[in-house]
């Protein structure tokens, strides 16, 4: 058999396994899909570790452009070079501490005003039911059912239906316990992971490449390194253009707020400008604990500051947003909200963050081939 004929050969070969893979597959979906449940269950961590090194690769590559800066500038003057390893250590070291005081100021400032406030309605609540039942009643109005619902969320109602199903509640707590120990340690796994792959990125990067050239043709093998010298870029724009809108939300929520007058102006924008990471969803979620904190001072206040909210969020959303992400990838406008609507249907939250950098990639591919066609063909399109 010559050369050609073996070619045919292997490839009709593996036509044919895959085929037969693809038949069994499909008859056993049941036992396939709860096989990935488990690969996915069992690979968590890493899944997890990936994700926020790819979050925090963003934060970390701008240190290192600002280290380097300065080590140029300090070369420049003394004459003494600064290790590039150093630079990169440096780099990692700022990334995880100033994200960790992020992250615990927020929390430390707004979770615990959030709880206060949330106590305070149920304790104003209390107060001013019996006389919002008196008024109601004297307008005519049939507080039965209010009554009836309000009983029924009593506290020692709550508690008697508690011990009759106690058991059924042990067992239920006792699974919530178990997840969220599992998802913390989860959490702290993949933060572990993030930091093996971002201290040693360069050294991955060099390995991933090694095999690629050894297993692959010279010509696939560059253009997979071009594709994913692309998605690598892509991540890093997106990660910035998302905390640069961050920004900008926090910033004009604390301008808006300021003129009216609003309490914990600074509180707030800071929580809504550190949710806004979190595409299209996060903002709502400030909305509300910006809500909770200004009801028990002013829930005038509070409803105005909804109506800023939906105006300034409208804003973002449909010019802000898509035009600074978007344009930092590459991306129209268009199709940076479609990636975030379809990714929120696919795989949620998650699928926010990564159908959009994934959809500029598949955009640049598309476009570049669409233009390699065209200019095969001899064809011009103005």
């Amino acid at each position: 058999m010559d050369e050609k004929g073996k070619g045919y050969f292997k490839y009709g070969l593996l036509f044919v396994l895959i085929s037969i893979t693809l038949f069994a597959a499909f008859n056993n979906m049941g036992s396939v899909i709860a096989f990935l449940g488990w690969v996915v269950h069992l690979s968590m961590p890493v899944i997890i570790g990936v994700l926020i090194a790819v979050v925090l690769n963003a934060p970390m590559r701008g240190f290192q452009k600002l280290l380097s800066f300065f080590a140029g500038k300090i070369k420049a003057k003394t004459g003494r070079k600064i290790p590039a390893s150093f630079i990169d250590t440096a780099s990692l070291v700022l990334t995880l501490i100033s994200t960790a005081l992020i992250i615990y100021h927020v929390f430390d400032v707004v979770v615990p005003r959030v709880i206060d406030s949330v106590a305070g309605i149920g304790d104003a609540f209390l107060i001013y039911y019996p006389k919002l039942i008196t008024s109601l009643k004297g307008y005519g109005v049939d507080t039965a059912k209010i009554e009836q619902i309000i009983n029924y969320l009593n506290v020692s109602t709550l508690v008697d239906q508690m011990s009759e199903n106690v058991t059924t509640l042990v067992d239920t707590a006792y699974s919530a316990a178990s997840s969220v120990v599992n998802t913390a340690l989860n959490i702290f796994t993949g933060i572990i992971i993030a930091i093996y792959i971002l201290a040693g990125k360069k050294r991955l990067k060099c390995q991933c490449k090694k095999l690629t050239y050894a297993y692959l043709s010279q010509n696939k093998a560059e253009r997979l390194c071009e594709i994913s010298r692309l998605c690598s870029d892509t991540f890093f724009y997106f990660i910035s253009g998302q905390c640069l809108d961050a920004f900008i939300l926090g910033m004009m929520f604390f301008f808006v707020m300021s003129i009216f007058d609003m309490p914990y102006t600074v509180i707030i924008s800071m929580f809504i400008g550190f949710m806004a990471l979190i595409p299209y969803i996060g903002p709502l979620i400030g909305m509300l604990t910006g809500f909770l904190l200004i009801v028990m001072i002013s829930p005038m206040k509070a409803l105005g500051f909804v109506a800023i909210f939906l105006v300034i969020q409208q804003i973002d959303s449909h010019l802000i947003y898509p035009k600074i992400v978007g344009n930092s990838m590459g991306l129209p406008a268009i199709w940076t909200l479609l990636a975030a609507l379809m990714g929120n249907a696919f795989l949620g939250l998650p699928g926010m963050l990564i159908f959009i950098p994934l959809t500029s990639v598949f955009y640049t591919l598309l476009r570049e081939n669409a233009y390699f066609r065209l200019k095969k063909k001899g064809i011009q399109i103005k």
